[in-house]
């Protein structure tokens, strides 16, 4: 167990002390991108989504942060012992094999005695965790899911809610066969969820009743599948809460992480923002130096890192983010994109849509167009035209964790 003690400035008196984040997953869904980088480490705005989730917490008042890790881990650590937060973090690396399983692995790090949220490291929200709190104390809640409304639940675990906001029913990932089933089995009951698609959204608060529960049950391994269900089934007191109008958005795929950066950017996730100072009150955020030659054009809402150079004639924006030390070179044109660090653009490129990961050199005059990826370290030879391409990590960097490729 490695702790890291940090002083900031809390904002909102603590309800709830403590969290568990759950950061061990493998990000699949990511590849290429999560072939070097763990999922949580993965930036949005140039910040790392588990640094927006920490922000978050601190913000709402949480003094203890216990991020479970696994995949990449010590990716992570480095990355949590190398920044001060607003909370006391602590990495928990003990291999769990799903999720209720990491909370188990970390459970003699949680007070024996408090409730405490439990929440996942893949998504991007500003989810008032204070208001989530205060209900599930106020309904003195074993198990509290907050809700969030979608247009397809098939990817999501989706939830009954009866006129009291108890869960009458949990299904994870449902197949349209059991949603069907489900409207016709609860059709008559007219339940407060009947006609809304409400799912899981992965921010959770449990009470040291479940913890118990967890140490005593062993094969309770996913919160989802296991955990949940056999609360209902055995009458304890589950929860829904919706979140509302609360930004949400879950980074599965490459596309949802374009989209999460274009938010971040519109700023329908304040507070949570890009990194830098707001140069511009369009929506402009610059890190740190930034080098602009003559007749280079920034079309916000943008966010570069530091030490990046635009060149001579160079578009960028909008809807663009690029990570530290990145060369954009003359007259070439980026948008709807995201950049990653030490990445080098040449002459008269034009990126539109696209994801570069670091380390990064794209020719002059390619074409990287809507739904590519590029992986780590790739070279992308001049005049190239690539669309709805993925592009993997350079092998060096495959072998370097080769775990991911067996």
């Amino acid at each position: 167990m490695l702790i890291y003690f940090f002083d900031e400035n809390i904002l909102v008196p603590f309800l709830i002390k403590t969290a568990v984040v759950l950061a061990g997953g493998r990000g699949t869904r990511l590849r290429p991108l999560t072939y070097v980088v763990p999922k949580p480490l993965v930036p949005v705005g140039n910040i790392p989504l588990l640094a927006h989730i920490i922000r978050l917490l601190s913000l709402h008042g949480v003094e203890r942060v216990i991020v479970v890790v696994n995949y990449l881990g010590e990716e992570i650590v480095d990355y949590v012992s190398s920044r001060k937060w607003g909370a006391s973090v602590e990495i928990c690396d003990e291999k769990p094999a799903d999720t209720a399983d990491a909370v188990r692995k970390c459970c003699e790090m949680i007070p024996s005695d408090e409730d405490f949220f439990v929440v996942m490291g893949d998504v991007l929200t500003n989810i008032d965790l204070t208001g989530l709190a205060k209900f599930h104390l106020e309904k003195e809640a074993d198990a509290t899911i907050s809700l969030k409304t979608v247009d397809n639940p098939l990817e999501y675990g989706l939830v009954l809610l009866d006129k009291d906001d108890k869960i009458e029913l949990f299904l994870e990932k449902p197949l349209s066969l059991e949603i069907y089933l489900m409207t016709l089995a609860y059709y008559r009951r007219k339940t407060r969820s009947h006609y809304a698609n409400y799912v899981n959204t992965g921010f959770y608060v449990l009470s040291p009743r479940v913890l118990r529960i967890l140490k005593e049950e062993p094969y309770l391994m996913d919160f989802g599948r296991h955990v949940f269900p056999y609360l209902l089934e055995n009458g304890y007191r589950v929860f829904g809460w919706d979140m509302g109008s609360s930004y949400w958005r879950d980074l599965g795929r490459p596309k949802m992480y374009l989209e999460a950066n274009r938010d971040l950017l519109e700023r329908q996730v304040e507070p949570l923002q890009p990194r830098g100072e707001l140069k511009d009150p369009a929506g402009i955020w610059v890190a740190g130096e930034l080098e602009l030659e003559p007749e280079a054009i920034i079309i916000p809402p943008v966010a570069i890192g530091s030490n990046v150079r635009v060149g001579s004639k160079a578009v960028v924006g909008p809807y663009v983010s690029i990570g530290d030390d990145c060369i954009i070179s003359p007259e070439a044109r980026i948008r709807n994109s995201v950049i990653w660090s030490d990445v080098k653009v040449g002459p008269k490129t034009i990126i539109d849509g696209s994801i570069v990961a670091s380390d990064v050199v794209v020719g002059a005059g390619a074409r990287l167009g809507p739904d590519t990826v590029i992986g780590h370290g790739s070279v992308i030879k001049d005049g190239t035209t690539l669309t709805s391409k993925v592009v993997p990590p350079t092998k060096a960097l495959l072998r370097r964790n080769v775990e991911v490729i067996v």
